[in-house]
């Protein structure tokens, strides 16, 4: 399966030029090259917006706005399913939205505004155009609390028509039984977004490792992350060497999914698509607000499970780009946890 995560520095409410943006860096990607391209969350409109007002005119209809047609042309484009995340004010519930996991009884929702329901999502689209999943944020971090609602049907994991029929002028399309193996008709994909994957509202008394475990739980084949992950790292610091990876940031996403990877079950194709770049505002450790808030990168594409993680291809903490693995190729490295060295 060839998958990409699109990696790039949005600026705050500039979804035109975010777009632009995009669209230049995939420039260079070929039509049917790809089965899945990923985006990070807020993808478009920005992440760190501090309050209802700011982001209200960014609030996107249910599977209808500037990101949606955005996903839908690419995909037809590029024939591959593209996943992006965007502010979605509720409409409608697509009808691929039905839940793989029960909402949280002891949860209290996060109501902003009574008029007014909003979700940080994602929308998935097929090379068709057509809607076939749509995910809402389940575990809310503290900025997307001051406009946003939890899903009120918890994570989603259902099956995607992934790989792609391989085009009929591809060597491989007339044989299955290729050096690259058959290709599954569906490939069962768990949807989350950033904040989901660390225990509800950071409590103490929350499950540690809930998310990776309802995936696991779900027999996901695939785990496809959005996110807008922050690092501590200063401007200066990721700016030196922009295509290093944040393997702080690297380690804390391995760590939190570790009942994937001790599964013994089988490996786990792992999608992180991060933003990079900076914005406005503070880090929730300080309240100095002119010191910005800064984002980790390191988008990658790897497998894990069977006590291994393998990593195809990874991002820099401060890169713009594109990085493509084909999943049925060999991983290029193998990562190993400080106590497997010792």
């Amino acid at each position: 399966m060839r998958i990409a995560c699109l990696q790039f520095a949005p600026q705050l409410g500039r979804v035109q030029e975010n777009i632009d943006r995009a669209n230049d860096l995939l420039e260079a990607i070929l039509p049917n090259s790809l089965d899945l391209l990923v985006l990070s969350e807020l993808a478009f409109t920005g992440y760190n917006f501090p309050s209802l007002a700011a982001i209200k005119p960014y609030l996107e209809p249910t599977a209808a706005g500037p990101t949606t047609k955005w996903a839908t042309s690419t995909a037809l484009r590029l024939h591959c399913l593209v996943s992006v995340g965007y502010p979605e004010l509720f409409s409608t519930c697509p009808p691929s939205t039905s839940t793989t996991t029960p909402p949280k009884p002891t949860m209290t929702p996060f109501l902003p505004s009574p008029s007014l329901t909003a979700f940080n999502s994602t929308v998935t689209v097929s090379p068709t155009g057509e809607v076939l999943a749509h995910y809402r944020k389940t575990h809310l971090y503290y900025t997307d609390e001051s406009w946003a609602q939890e899903s009120p049907t918890g994570w989603l994991t259902l099956p995607l028509p992934l790989p792609l029929p391989l085009p009929p002028s591809s060597p491989t399309a007339a044989d299955d039984s290729s050096s690259k193996g058959h290709r599954p008709q569906t490939t069962r994909t768990t949807f989350g977004i950033c904040m989901d994957l660390n225990p509800y509202q950071f409590r103490l008394d929350a499950p540690a490792y809930e998310f990776a475990q309802t995936a696991r739980e779900h027999q996901c084949q695939c785990l496809v992350l959005s996110t807008a992950w922050l690092t501590h790292a200063s401007t200066a610091t990721l700016a030196a060497e922009p295509q290093r990876p944040d393997l702080k940031t690297l380690g804390s996403w391995l760590e939190l999914l570790q009942p994937l990877v001790d599964d013994p079950a089988g490996e786990v194709i792992t999608v992180f698509a991060n933003r990079c770049g900076e914005e406005p505002g503070k880090m929730f450790y300080t309240d100095v607000e002119d010191t910005g808030v800064r984002y980790a990168g390191t988008s990658w594409i790897g497998r894990i499970g069977k006590g291994r993680i393998r990593v195809g291809g990874i991002m820099g903490a401060w890169e713009e780009g594109v990085v493509v693995v084909d999943t049925e190729e060999e991983m290029a490295w193998e990562v190993r946890t400080r106590s497997e060295d010792e």
